[in-house]
């Protein structure tokens, strides 16, 4: 039994240190007021695994840093089309 214990908590252990934290950046069209930035960043919220949310109107964009171990790009996409935008996933800028 102590084994068994042993081994689930290695791998839980694991699991933890291979999480790693990723960037999602989308186009968002539909926006068009600053009252659109906040529903969109409260919309994303309510995921788990989400560490920082920076949404632009001016760009009509939202880059979404995550932890891929407890969400994925497809339900964020997921979650700001249900608020009644359009998400399209873009390539992430450098700098």
């Amino acid at each position: 039994m102590k084994k068994i214990i042993l081994i689930a908590s290695i791998l839980l252990t694991a699991q933890i240190t291979w999480a790693k934290s990723q960037k999602a950046c989308f186009k968002v069209e539909g926006m068009t007021c600053a009252a659109c930035t906040v529903t969109t960043k409260v919309a994303i919220n309510k995921l788990d695994g989400i560490n920082d949310i920076d949404v632009s109107l001016k760009n009509k964009s939202a880059v979404v840093d995550y932890d891929d171990n407890k969400t994925d790009a497809v339900k964020i996409k997921e979650k700001i089309d249900s608020v009644g935008y359009k998400a399209t996933k873009r390539q992430c800028e450098e700098g």
